[in-house]
């Protein structure tokens, strides 16, 4: 009778602020795949002092068996090869997923100027205009995009892949009521794509990792 090896997995310590932001996607990629990591959540007042160390100067970084690595997306689809989230053997289904990550990124940046905007009124005015028109407009794409997709099931593939899960947390942020002036359910109408929020929201493992931080 054959046996089943157990994967070996490198030993992995993803270091992050203690916010899901640009370390949400690889957290729960490794989380869904079982893969054992060391999840290192870094306070502001520790910042500073970390900062100069890391390449770029920036986090999320991954550290894989003592080496350090940078960038989002680069750990998103390392993490995601590991977890079988990230489609290696198939080309197209490749571009998509970063297709999907990217034009994410796109919304996200859309933000921007009003994270760091001092100016109450003046926040509130640049919230209210990205709700009235920028966030109808690009959600739209997406929603259309996302339909037009031959998927079988929830997901952008036909499996879950780290561009659901780049989906799960741009809409965990607009849901969440983290954003002022941006109404709670401005996305609700985008029924494929809220499938898609669902769809991850309700996975065993994601709602386990979720209720140790409640």
């Amino acid at each position: 009778m054959a046996t089943t090896t157990a994967p070996v997995y490198p030993t992995l310590k993803l270091t992050y602020f203690e916010m899901p932001g640009r370390a949400h996607v690889s957290r729960l990629a490794l989380v869904i795949a079982g893969i054992p990591f060391e999840d290192e959540r870094i306070s502001q007042e520790a910042w500073p002092a970390l900062k100069p160390t890391l390449p770029y100067q920036q986090m999320p970084t991954l550290t894989v068996d003592g080496q350090v690595f940078a960038q989002a997306h680069a750990i998103e689809r390392y993490v995601g090869s590991l977890s079988g989230m990230y489609p290696t053997s198939n080309r197209l289904h490749a571009l998509l997923v970063d297709e999907i990550v990217d034009f994410l990124d796109d919304i996200t940046k859309l933000l921007m100027p009003s994270f760091f905007e001092q100016d109450p009124d003046k926040k509130k005015v640049l919230r209210e205009e990205l709700a009235a028109t920028s966030f109808p407009r690009m959600f739209g794409y997406l929603e259309a995009r996302l339909v037009a997709l031959p998927s079988k099931g929830p997901y952008v593939l036909d499996s879950i892949s780290i561009a659901d899960l780049a989906i799960h947390g741009i809409m965990l942020m607009m849901t969440s009521g983290f954003l002022d002036h941006i109404p709670q359910d401005i996305c609700d109408k985008y029924t494929r794509t809220m499938g898609v929020f669902k769809a991850v929201q309700a996975h065993p493992k994601v709602i386990e990792w979720f209720a140790k931080f409640d």
